[in-house]
Protein backbone atom coordinates (compact mmCIF):
# COMPACT_ATOMS: atom_id res chain seq x y z
CA UNK A 1 0.00 0.00 0.00
CA UNK A 2 1.42 3.40 -0.76
CA UNK A 3 0.19 7.28 -0.52
CA UNK A 4 -1.97 8.46 -3.30
CA UNK A 5 -0.65 10.96 -5.24
CA UNK A 6 -2.56 14.66 -5.46
CA UNK A 7 -5.65 12.97 -3.44
CA UNK A 8 -8.34 15.33 -1.86
CA UNK A 9 -10.79 13.58 0.70
CA UNK A 10 -13.72 15.99 1.90
CA UNK A 11 -15.17 15.45 5.45
CA UNK A 12 -19.09 16.67 4.78
CA UNK A 13 -20.48 16.71 8.32
CA UNK A 14 -24.14 16.78 8.99
CA UNK A 15 -24.42 20.08 11.41
CA UNK A 16 -28.22 20.26 12.15
CA UNK A 17 -29.93 20.29 15.47
CA UNK A 18 -30.08 16.74 16.16
CA UNK A 19 -26.23 16.57 16.10
CA UNK A 20 -26.72 17.77 19.93
CA UNK A 21 -28.39 14.62 20.81
CA UNK A 22 -26.36 12.68 23.72
CA UNK A 23 -26.94 9.21 22.44
CA UNK A 24 -23.18 9.07 20.85
CA UNK A 25 -21.06 10.46 24.38
CA UNK A 26 -20.82 13.04 24.64
CA UNK A 27 -22.86 14.40 22.26
CA UNK A 28 -23.17 13.66 17.98
CA UNK A 29 -21.41 16.46 16.73
CA UNK A 30 -18.54 16.43 19.29
CA UNK A 31 -17.88 12.63 18.73
CA UNK A 32 -18.15 13.28 14.75
CA UNK A 33 -15.43 16.25 15.93
CA UNK A 34 -12.87 14.05 17.75
CA UNK A 35 -13.30 10.92 14.82
CA UNK A 36 -12.45 13.42 12.47
CA UNK A 37 -9.40 14.30 14.07
CA UNK A 38 -8.30 10.80 14.05
CA UNK A 39 -9.20 10.38 10.32
CA UNK A 40 -6.34 13.09 10.14
CA UNK A 41 -3.71 11.84 11.63
CA UNK A 42 -4.73 8.61 9.56
CA UNK A 43 -4.26 10.33 6.27
CA UNK A 44 -0.62 10.95 4.88
CA UNK A 45 0.60 14.17 5.07
CA UNK A 46 0.83 14.69 1.13
CA UNK A 47 -2.86 14.15 1.13
CA UNK A 48 -5.25 17.23 0.54
CA UNK A 49 -8.46 17.17 3.08
CA UNK A 50 -11.22 19.72 3.17
CA UNK A 51 -14.49 20.39 5.20
CA UNK A 52 -17.94 21.25 4.15
CA UNK A 53 -21.04 21.65 7.14
CA UNK A 54 -24.23 21.59 6.21
CA UNK A 55 -27.88 22.08 8.04
CA UNK A 56 -30.42 23.33 5.62
CA UNK A 57 -27.70 25.34 3.82
CA UNK A 58 -23.97 24.12 3.21
CA UNK A 59 -20.78 25.51 4.22
CA UNK A 60 -17.53 25.12 2.66
CA UNK A 61 -15.35 25.31 5.87
CA UNK A 62 -12.12 24.83 4.42
CA UNK A 63 -11.01 23.66 1.30
CA UNK A 64 -8.83 20.39 0.66
CA UNK A 65 -5.55 21.26 1.85
CA UNK A 66 -1.96 19.77 3.42
CA UNK A 67 -2.82 22.13 5.94
CA UNK A 68 -3.91 19.88 9.13
CA UNK A 69 -4.22 22.90 11.45
CA UNK A 70 -6.90 24.55 8.73
CA UNK A 71 -8.66 21.66 9.27
CA UNK A 72 -8.75 21.42 13.00
CA UNK A 73 -9.67 25.18 12.83
CA UNK A 74 -12.65 24.41 10.74
CA UNK A 75 -13.51 21.70 12.83
CA UNK A 76 -13.99 23.77 15.80
CA UNK A 77 -15.99 26.43 14.01
CA UNK A 78 -18.96 23.64 13.44
CA UNK A 79 -22.02 24.25 15.83
CA UNK A 80 -25.22 22.22 15.70
CA UNK A 81 -28.70 23.64 14.73
CA UNK A 82 -31.13 23.74 11.90
CA UNK A 83 -32.19 21.25 8.99
CA UNK A 84 -30.67 18.82 6.67
CA UNK A 85 -29.95 19.65 3.42
CA UNK A 86 -27.55 16.31 2.38
CA UNK A 87 -28.14 17.35 -1.75
CA UNK A 88 -26.87 20.79 -1.14
CA UNK A 89 -23.96 19.18 1.01
CA UNK A 90 -22.95 17.21 -1.67
CA UNK A 91 -22.74 19.49 -4.60
CA UNK A 92 -20.76 21.73 -2.64
CA UNK A 93 -18.34 18.99 -1.45
CA UNK A 94 -17.72 18.67 -5.14
CA UNK A 95 -17.26 21.80 -6.50
CA UNK A 96 -14.31 22.11 -3.76
CA UNK A 97 -11.96 19.02 -5.77
CA UNK A 98 -9.52 20.31 -8.34
CA UNK A 99 -10.07 17.52 -11.26
CA UNK A 100 -7.66 19.00 -13.52
CA UNK A 101 -5.72 16.55 -15.08
CA UNK A 102 -1.98 16.45 -15.36
CA UNK A 103 0.07 15.69 -18.20
CA UNK A 104 -0.89 12.18 -18.68
CA UNK A 105 -4.43 12.85 -18.81
CA UNK A 106 -5.21 11.55 -15.37
CA UNK A 107 -7.17 13.46 -12.89
CA UNK A 108 -6.22 13.65 -9.18
CA UNK A 109 -8.13 10.94 -7.17
CA UNK A 110 -11.45 12.09 -5.10
CA UNK A 111 -13.93 11.41 -2.33
CA UNK A 112 -16.03 12.57 0.02
CA UNK A 113 -16.59 10.99 3.30
CA UNK A 114 -20.34 12.00 4.39
CA UNK A 115 -21.43 11.83 7.76
CA UNK A 116 -25.04 12.52 8.71
CA UNK A 117 -27.66 11.26 11.33
CA UNK A 118 -30.95 11.02 9.23
CA UNK A 119 -32.70 11.94 6.05
CA UNK A 120 -32.30 15.57 4.38
CA UNK A 121 -35.46 17.32 4.26
CA UNK A 122 -34.95 20.33 2.75
CA UNK A 123 -32.72 21.29 -0.62
CA UNK A 124 -31.86 18.91 -3.82
CA UNK A 125 -32.70 15.34 -3.93
CA UNK A 126 -29.76 13.43 -2.47
CA UNK A 127 -29.82 10.69 -4.86
CA UNK A 128 -29.34 12.15 -7.71
CA UNK A 129 -26.38 14.79 -6.13
CA UNK A 130 -24.96 11.24 -5.68
CA UNK A 131 -25.32 10.46 -9.10
CA UNK A 132 -23.93 13.06 -10.40
CA UNK A 133 -21.09 12.42 -8.08
CA UNK A 134 -20.34 9.13 -9.73
CA UNK A 135 -20.14 10.43 -13.20
CA UNK A 136 -17.73 12.46 -12.28
CA UNK A 137 -15.57 9.90 -10.47
CA UNK A 138 -16.36 10.81 -6.81
CA UNK A 139 -17.66 8.14 -4.77
CA UNK A 140 -19.18 8.91 -1.56
CA UNK A 141 -18.49 6.75 1.84
CA UNK A 142 -21.57 7.15 4.56
CA UNK A 143 -21.43 7.55 7.62
CA UNK A 144 -24.79 7.20 9.92
CA UNK A 145 -24.40 8.27 13.46
CA UNK A 146 -26.55 7.45 16.44
CA UNK A 147 -28.75 5.26 17.71
CA UNK A 148 -32.39 4.12 17.51
CA UNK A 149 -33.01 6.09 21.37
CA UNK A 150 -31.62 9.03 20.39
CA UNK A 151 -33.43 11.98 21.56
CA UNK A 152 -33.07 15.83 21.56
CA UNK A 153 -34.71 18.91 23.73
CA UNK A 154 -36.45 21.51 21.80
CA UNK A 155 -38.34 24.85 23.04
CA UNK A 156 -42.25 24.47 22.41
CA UNK A 157 -44.66 27.64 22.52
CA UNK A 158 -45.21 29.48 25.88
CA UNK A 159 -41.45 28.97 27.18
CA UNK A 160 -41.59 24.99 27.82
CA UNK A 161 -39.62 22.51 26.18
CA UNK A 162 -40.33 18.60 24.84
CA UNK A 163 -38.22 15.22 24.55
CA UNK A 164 -38.26 14.32 20.46
CA UNK A 165 -37.20 11.46 19.09
CA UNK A 166 -34.02 11.55 16.32
CA UNK A 167 -33.25 7.98 15.26
CA UNK A 168 -30.92 7.92 12.26
CA UNK A 169 -31.89 6.65 8.83
CA UNK A 170 -28.91 4.36 7.69
CA UNK A 171 -31.07 3.17 5.09
CA UNK A 172 -31.42 6.99 3.17
CA UNK A 173 -27.62 7.33 3.19
CA UNK A 174 -27.16 3.52 2.29
CA UNK A 175 -28.49 4.49 -1.14
CA UNK A 176 -26.35 7.79 -1.21
CA UNK A 177 -23.21 5.54 -1.09
CA UNK A 178 -24.59 3.05 -3.81
CA UNK A 179 -26.13 5.61 -6.37
CA UNK A 180 -22.26 7.28 -6.01
CA UNK A 181 -20.12 3.96 -6.25
CA UNK A 182 -19.10 4.16 -2.27
CA UNK A 183 -19.69 1.85 0.66
CA UNK A 184 -21.79 2.77 3.59
CA UNK A 185 -20.57 2.74 7.20
CA UNK A 186 -22.60 3.11 10.76
CA UNK A 187 -21.85 3.68 14.17
CA UNK A 188 -23.39 3.68 17.21
CA UNK A 189 -20.69 4.90 19.30
CA UNK A 190 -18.21 7.28 20.01
CA UNK A 191 -15.54 4.45 19.89
CA UNK A 192 -17.22 2.75 16.43
CA UNK A 193 -17.08 5.96 15.04
CA UNK A 194 -13.40 6.35 15.58
CA UNK A 195 -12.64 3.02 14.23
CA UNK A 196 -14.77 3.79 10.60
CA UNK A 197 -13.24 6.92 9.99
CA UNK A 198 -9.23 4.82 10.50
CA UNK A 199 -10.25 2.35 8.45
CA UNK A 200 -11.36 5.09 5.86
CA UNK A 201 -8.64 7.32 6.10
CA UNK A 202 -6.45 4.15 5.08
CA UNK A 203 -8.56 3.13 2.68
CA UNK A 204 -9.04 6.54 1.00
CA UNK A 205 -5.69 7.53 0.87
CA UNK A 206 -3.34 4.51 0.34
CA UNK A 207 -3.75 2.21 -2.85
CA UNK A 208 -2.01 -1.19 -3.58
CA UNK A 209 0.95 -1.12 -6.24
CA UNK A 210 2.95 -4.06 -7.28
CA UNK A 211 6.81 -3.72 -6.40
CA UNK A 212 9.42 -5.77 -7.84
CA UNK A 213 10.85 -7.77 -5.13
CA UNK A 214 13.90 -9.98 -6.99
CA UNK A 215 16.22 -7.77 -4.95
CA UNK A 216 15.35 -8.25 -1.71
CA UNK A 217 15.44 -11.93 -2.57
CA UNK A 218 18.73 -11.80 -4.28
CA UNK A 219 20.05 -9.68 -0.70
CA UNK A 220 18.35 -12.08 1.07
CA UNK A 221 20.45 -15.00 -0.93
CA UNK A 222 23.84 -13.26 -0.93
CA UNK A 223 23.47 -12.70 3.14
CA UNK A 224 22.88 -16.32 3.37
CA UNK A 225 25.85 -17.45 1.21
CA UNK A 226 28.34 -15.02 2.95
CA UNK A 227 26.97 -16.27 5.99
CA UNK A 228 27.43 -20.39 5.22
CA UNK A 229 30.79 -19.15 3.81
CA UNK A 230 31.95 -17.79 7.19
CA UNK A 231 30.51 -21.13 9.15
CA UNK A 232 33.17 -22.82 6.63
CA UNK A 233 36.40 -21.50 7.38
CA UNK A 234 35.41 -21.17 11.18
CA UNK A 235 34.95 -24.72 11.32
CA UNK A 236 37.02 -26.59 8.48
CA UNK A 237 39.38 -23.57 8.16
CA UNK A 238 38.64 -23.20 4.24
CA UNK A 239 35.65 -22.84 1.95
CA UNK A 240 34.04 -25.82 0.78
Amino acid sequence: AVPIERASIVLTTDVSGSMTSTDVKPNRLVAAKRAARQFLDTVPARVNVGLVSFNQTSRVLQSPTTDRQEVVGALDSMNPTGGTATGEAIYASMRTFDRRADLAGHRPPAAIVLLSDGASTSGRNAIAAAGEAKRQGIPIYTVTLGTPGGTITVPTPGGGSAIRPVPPDPRSLAQIASASGGRAFTAGSATGLEEVYKRLGSQLSHRDEKRQVTAAFAGGGLVLLLAAAGMSLRWFGRLI
